[in-house]
Formats: C-alpha cells, sequence, structure tokens
C-alpha cells in the first residue's frame, strides 16, 4: 500500500468529510488530508498545492461540479486523480464525469464503505 498520500476531499457537508477522512485514515498508510467545502475553496487549494486524489461532491453551494470542471482541474494538475463523490444516481451520471477523466464515482449510500474501499485498492495497491 502506498504511504504518504495526499488527499483533498471537497464536499459541503461536514460529516461526509469526516466520514471520507476516515475511510482514507483507515485504508491508507499516513496519508495527508486536507478538505474544502465549497468550489471556490477548492480550486484556490489546488491552484497552491499538489495533490494525489482528490473526492469531489458534485453538489457544492457555490456552483455544482460538472464533467467541464474535471476537465479544468486535469488542466491545473494533469496527474491528479478525481473521484466524484455525489447522492446523485452514479448509473446517470458517472459515465460523463468518466469521459471527462474522473478515476471513479462513489455513490453516497450503504456501498460507501466497499466503494472507496475498491478504490484505494484499483488506484494505489502496490
Amino acid at each position: 500500500m502506498t504511504t504518504n498520500l495526499k488527499i483533498l476531499i471537497a464536499d459541503d457537508s461536514e460529516l461526509m468529510r469526516i466520514v471520507m477522512r476516515g475511510f482514507f485514515t483507515k485504508l491508507l498508510i499516513s496519508p495527508e488530508i486536507k478538505q474544502t467545502s465549497s468550489l471556490s475553496e477548492t480550486f484556490e487549494l489546488l491552484k497552491g498545492e499538489t495533490f494525489d486524489l482528490l473526492i469531489l461532491d458534485i453538489n457544492m453551494p457555490d456552483g455544482d461540479s460538472s464533467p467541464k470542471t474535471v476537465q479544468e482541474i486535469h488542466a491545473m494538475q494533469p496527474d491528479l486523480k478525481v473521484c466524484m463523490f455525489s447522492s446523485n444516481d452514479k448509473a446517470l451520471f458517472a459515465h460523463s464525469y468518466y469521459e471527462a477523466g474522473a478515476v471513479g464515482f462513489i455513490q453516497k449510500d450503504e456501498n460507501m464503505n466497499a466503494s472507496t474501499t475498491e478504490l484505494v485498492d484499483q488506484l494505489f495497491a502496490s
């Protein structure tokens, strides 16, 4: 398992940020985790710091994260792995985000634990 990964969790819900932080702290060795609660705050942080993984909520208070948002993020940080995080129906939305360059889509539901574990294994298993 890769150690010392830099992860940014961007979600307007403090509860969801806490839950995801707990998952990554449990699944990875010594991750550095930062959090933002708005899209503008996320872009500001991405301008100044490099991350390995971004967990990006689709519905944010100052603008929703569209597939175009993923492309804009990759223009800033081409190597950043972007995983969408949403209560929106994965079946309806995932394809367009994958086409834009997202590497995963975690739906906020009872399967979040399994989805997050699978994502980490897929992206960072050594």
